[in-house]
């Protein structure tokens, strides 16, 4: 098709006729302005342009060995910053969930009228973990998240703090929190937040 052929569609329905249809089309057409495109001319650099290296026009920013200002604020104790890591649960992996709620989580949820997919957060700290470092304890959080044993989980770790955040839906955070307890062998309670609420629930 050339430039000057143009072909436009109208789709109209009874009852109005062809006539009126190609009227009121050619009266809509009028208000767009016509327009012939520039030709295509392509660029070619001269001699001279050819030679010459293609270079940004300012230079590359300098990097200085010394540290920011604010980076010792957030360097840990052997000089690594200490930075928060997440892990997600593997969804190709098949889920285990055998959820059921006792008697005191009954009552949590008629009373902050939490929703079963309401996102919750378990928070584990330095008081629960036991014998093992946070290191180890996240290393193993990590496995079990990744092999679906914690399903609708996952896992912050904030190392500035230093607590693991481990959020999951609140239909099945009592036995997200009851593994926990018994397969990280955690010390002492471990608290249940959701928010807007603040602490809702301890195991």
């Amino acid at each position: 098709m050339s430039e000057e052929e143009k072909c436009v569609s109208v789709c109209f329905r009874p009852p109005l006729e062809l006539r009126d249809a190609v009227l009121l089309t050619h009266g809509v057409l009028r208000e767009f302005p016509g327009r012939v495109p520039t030709r295509f001319e392509p660029w070619f650099p001269s001699a001279s342009d050819a030679r010459r290296p293609i270079r940004p026009l300012k230079p590359a920013p300098a990097i200085s060995p010394e540290a920011p200002p604010d980076a010792p604020d957030r360097l840990g104790p052997a000089g690594r910053f200490r930075r928060s890591w997440c892990v997600i649960t593997d969804r190709r992996a098949p889920r285990r969930i055998t959820c059921c709620f006792s008697r005191l989580f009954l009552r949590t949820v008629e009373k902050r009228g939490l929703h079963p997919r309401q996102r919750v957060r378990w928070v584990v700290c330095e008081g629960n973990r036991g014998p093992r470092s946070m290191e180890e304890l996240w290393l193993d959080l990590n496995r079990a998240i990744r092999r679906s044993r914690l399903p609708t989980c996952n896992a912050n770790y904030q190392r500035a703090l230093p607590q693991i955040w481990l959020y999951c839906d609140f239909f099945c955070s009592e036995y997200i929190g009851r593994f926990l307890k018994r397969e990280l062998q955690l010390s002492g309670p471990i608290t249940l937040t959701a928010y807007k609420l603040g602490d809702i629930a301890q195991l």
